[in-house]
């Protein structure tokens, strides 16, 4: 499934234009004398053959728009193939789960960190969750243009699949006996994030080979799902 979007952001149109210039339908470049940041990015552009339109009525805070052509969400088997191949390699990748993330700007920041820790592939369910939309790429900051996302049917199917070929997973919840502290990172994970106010499905829970949660120092007993995402892939991946 895909969708149309829209850039305003100057960091998330230069990395779209650097790593996938083809994904970008033209630019929208305000009339008039072009400040620095913006005529250098217009620039690199034409060399990148992506195609430049006047925008006639520019929004003052977001001078410079690009229209992309519809997001193509990766394929799951295929990014299922490339985990089996760098297992074979000897290498510990590590998978996003999100179960129900629903608040784009929480998944923005979400994966916006996953591109930062190099995470090779993020799994979202296709119904009652975010999709990738304008205020997503916006919140990224580029970082979609580093990522395999994938969108599943069913999410425990795919869990399964990925355990069938190594993996290990890993839910997380402020109601699990367990700590991640108690954890070894030893092994290649899918890191499994729940909705925002339910936390991870039953049935998704049931599927995880461990079930942790993040113990603070402070009473304060719960995160925001994009922070508890950030603190499960810096372990993950130290």
């Amino acid at each position: 499934m895909s969708s149309r979007l829209i850039l305003s952001g100057l960091r998330s149109i230069e990395e779209c234009i650097q790593t996938n210039p083809d994904r970008i339908a033209k630019l929208l470049v305000p009339p008039g004398k072009l400040a620095p940041r913006i005529a250098q990015i217009c620039e690199y552009a034409k060399k990148c053959g992506v195609r430049l339109e006047t925008n006639p009525r520019p929004d003052p805070e977001e001078p410079l728009l690009a229209i992309l052509n519809e997001y193509q969400y990766a394929e799951f088997e295929a990014l299922v193939d490339e985990l089996r191949d760098a297992l074979a390699q000897g290498q510990r990748p590590v998978v996003l789960a999100l179960d129900g993330v629903t608040d784009p700007q929480n998944l923005g920041a979400i994966l916006r960190t996953a591109a930062f820790m190099g995470i090779p592939g993020i799994l979202l369910p296709k119904d009652r969750a975010a999709a990738i939309n304008n205020t997503v790429y916006r919140v990224a900051s580029g970082g979609l243009e580093y990522l395999r996302i994938a969108r599943v049917t069913n999410l425990v199917s795919a869990l399964k699949e990925l355990k069938e070929i190594g993996l290990w997973s890993v839910g997380f919840s402020e109601h699990a006996p367990k700590s991640l502290s108690e954890l070894k990172n030893d092994f290649p994970s899918i890191l499994i994030i729940g909705n925002e106010e339910k936390g991870i499905r039953p049935l998704v829970r049931e599927n995880c080979d461990f079930l942790v949660s993040m113990k603070g120092r402070g009473d304060l007993k719960s995160l925001n799902a994009s922070v508890a995402a950030a603190l499960a892939m810096a372990w993950a991946t130290k």
